[in-house]
């Protein structure tokens, strides 16, 4: 044992000794890189026209033109800043449910906002021909400037606050442009200037063009995994491998033990579980069974297949207008892997003792055999034939002979 843990350390030792080495490179490195990569030589400034419609729901005309301008720095790969214009025009026809009959206005929304690429966020590692598509997520505030004409003649103008929140599909055609298509919403306080009061929010989309500043050398043309420094690891080879022949020298030897060991732990458990599994059989064996009383629907399916149970004269024979009904008895017993059965066979008292006994026996083998068929486990079920004896009607009238010959089911819980 002290051997082998004296080769552990050992083995641990160099490896440590290799790590640290690769580390004290991996700085160097790192440093060299963020000395020759870092941001110099990068442009982060991107100018954008967009253009659409925009959504009101408090008027007539719900969809109204939009245009605008975007300038955005863009700090990295994920993150950005920008300052954004909109110009909005809105014309509504008279209706006698609006508090204002008519209005003209128009509208200029000015906001901050910040922006993060999702796509870079979620999917550093994607494929170059994916990375020219990117997903952007907006949020801004900033002052919606509204000019009104209400009734063609009364001015309601002002300036309010607002918050804009967009998102935008980019696609790259090239170093210099992209263009995108913008979903956004806009939320403001001003709900005494339309005629449906409490309406502050309305929604457009827009299509975009961006120009890009510096092409190649632009932010938003640069993947993430190529803006962040690149770091030239040094060869440790050989170390690695001296270390590593010395510990798989030491691993074979442990794993040898182990192997051992667990060849004596598995002849164990195989005794363990064959002791185990006579010992269930046992207790299974010495089980008293306990009767099983049917529910209230399993009874009917029970009544109904041995009311409609009827054999051909004289025969152990199942006629095939028995089959449905039996066939509903083993779907029940199928559903119960916890019941065993037992089937009693009983027959009139006419005719010798001998082949009366003899055919409830049979009688009550064939319905085993045809539930069997069924898929309900053979050593489920016990059969019984016990002939004429213990009537429940009269053999003296023939419809109580037809009672007599009848199979019988108990039920017992394991």
């Amino acid at each position: 044992m002290k051997r082998k843990l004296l080769a552990l350390f050992v083995a641990s030792t160099l490896v440590g000794n290799a790590f640290a080495q690769e580390e004290q490179a991996a700085e160097a490195a790192v440093e060299e890189s963020s000395e020759t990569t870092g941001s110099e030589g990068l442009n982060r400034w991107s100018v954008a026209l967009k253009g659409g419609m925009s959504y009101f729901r408090y008027t007539d005309t719900k969809f109204t033109p939009d245009a605008g301008a975007v300038v955005e720095y863009t700090l990295n790969p994920l993150w950005g800043l920008g300052l954004e214009y909109l110009w909005q025009m809105k014309s509504v026809d008279a209706d006698a449910e609006m508090l204002n009959p008519e209005y003209d206005a128009t509208i200029h929304d000015v906001d901050l906002f910040a922006s993060v690429n999702l796509s870079n966020l979620l999917a550093k590692y994607r494929s170059s021909g994916w990375q020219k598509l990117n997903i952007y997520a907006n949020a801004g505030a900033g002052v919606s400037i509204y000019s009104w004409e209400v009734n063609k003649g009364s001015d309601d103008s002002g300036v309010y606050p607002l918050a804009v929140f967009s998102g935008v599909a980019e696609y790259n055609i090239s170093n210099s442009f992209a263009i995108g298509l913008e979903g956004r919403t806009k939320l403001n306080n001003r709900t005494d200037f339309v005629p449906v009061k409490g309406s502050r929010a309305n929604c457009g989309a827009n299509l975009l063009v961006r120009y890009k500043f510096g092409a190649e050398n632009n932010v938003r043309n640069i993947a993430l995994v190529d803006y962040e420094p690149k770091v030239e690891m040094p060869d440790v080879t050989p170390m690695l491998d001296e270390a590593k022949k010395q510990c798989e020298e030491t691993t074979s030897r442990l794993e040898d033990q182990i192997a051992n060991q667990n060849a004596a732990i598995k002849k164990l458990q195989g005794q363990l579980k064959t002791t185990q599994d006579s010992l269930n059989k046992h207790i299974q064996d010495t089980k008293e069974p306990v009767k099983y009383t049917p529910t209230k629907e399993e009874d009917e399916i029970i009544k109904t297949a041995f009311s409609q149970l009827e054999f051909e004269s004289a025969k152990a024979i199942i006629k095939k207008s028995s089959y449905s009904s039996l066939d509903g008895l083993a779907m029940l017993l199928k559903q119960h892997n916890e019941w065993s059965v037992i089937l009693k066979g009983y027959t009139d008292n006419t005719g010798k003792a001998a082949k009366n006994l003899q055919l409830s026996k049979d009688r009550a083998a064939s319905v085993k055999s045809y539930l069997v068929s069924k898929g309900v486990p053979a050593g489920h079920i016990q059969t019984f034939g016990y002939g004429s004896a213990d009537p429940i009607a009269s053999n003296a009238t023939l419809a109580g002979r037809a009672q007599n010959r009848r199979v019988e089911i108990e039920l017992f819980s394991k």
